[in-house]
């Protein structure tokens, strides 16, 4: 397997040095979608694209046209889930999406899952969360966040809709604050509360560097070569807890 690294921003940068500490090998790095638009690709290499939301679903169809399989860490485009399903499925490659690679937040997620699940049928507990991350993020709330949100909102039942904007007012039973801050050099963190009249229970994750993400991309690359299909990081994480 070769990897051809799509977008080289801070992410793109840190998936070319894991790959290298992985004695993988790198065999495009592209930053530009004319040179995209101009390349070709071998069967033996799968893209890794870390771009933004205004390129992403180009990106994808013009590496689908060329056969290429797919690890997308760009967040922002979800909106468009059902036109890139059908992009995958036109091209016959495999495609496969996180709005977080690292192995710890993954894990986060299901212990926030199975932590959902047991406080539904507690209705004492309310439930919010709040994330920080760096003063140059520049989507808010964090894809990880909402993926954390959207854990909450299908295994509880009384928690219905998702408020992440200031809020001045009194909140309904059925809604679900999760906050977000923007400052300094935090690299992301992210809890979820379960608070009671009597206890109060957190959840939460720090990441500490991009190091994470960089590896579990390259993980999801290793596992979707020669796989054919849309997965997520949820079809991966199953294999590893088989």
């Amino acid at each position: 397997m070769r990897i051809a690294i799509i977008g080289y921003g801070k992410m793109g940068k840190m998936v070319e040095q894991e790959a290298l500490n992985a004695s993988i090998p790198v065999s495009k790095v592209i930053d530009n979608q004319d040179v995209l638009l101009a390349s070709s690709f071998d069967k033996d290499e799968v893209a890794i694209e870390f771009t933004e939301p205004s390129v992403c679903i180009a990106n994808i169809e013009i590496l689908a046209s060329k056969g290429v399989n797919i690890i997308c860490g760009t967040t922002g485009w979800h909106a468009d889930v059902g036109k890139v399903k059908k992009i995958v499925n036109e091209h016959n490659i495999g495609f496969l999406y996180a709005t977080n690679f690292g192995i710890g937040v993954n894990i986060f997620w299901r212990i926030i899952k199975n932590a959902a699940q047991i406080i539904d049928k507690f209705e004492e507990y309310d439930i919010f969360g709040h994330e920080i991350h760096h003063s140059r993020k520049k989507d808010s709330p964090s894809g990880t966040a909402l993926t954390t949100v959207q854990i909450l909102l299908d295994n509880v039942r009384r928690k219905r809709q998702l408020i992440t904007q200031m809020v001045d007012r009194e909140i309904s039973e059925d809604e679900l604050h999760f906050s977000s801050t923007r400052g300094g050099y935090v690299f992301g963190k992210h809890e979820v509360v379960f608070d009671g009249p009597s206890d109060t229970i957190k959840i939460s994750h720090n990441s500490k560097g991009r190091s994470s993400y960089a590896k579990g991309a390259i993980n999801c690359a290793r596992w979707i070569e020669g796989k054919q299909g849309f997965f997520d990081i949820n079809d991966y994480m199953e294999g590893l807890l088989i």
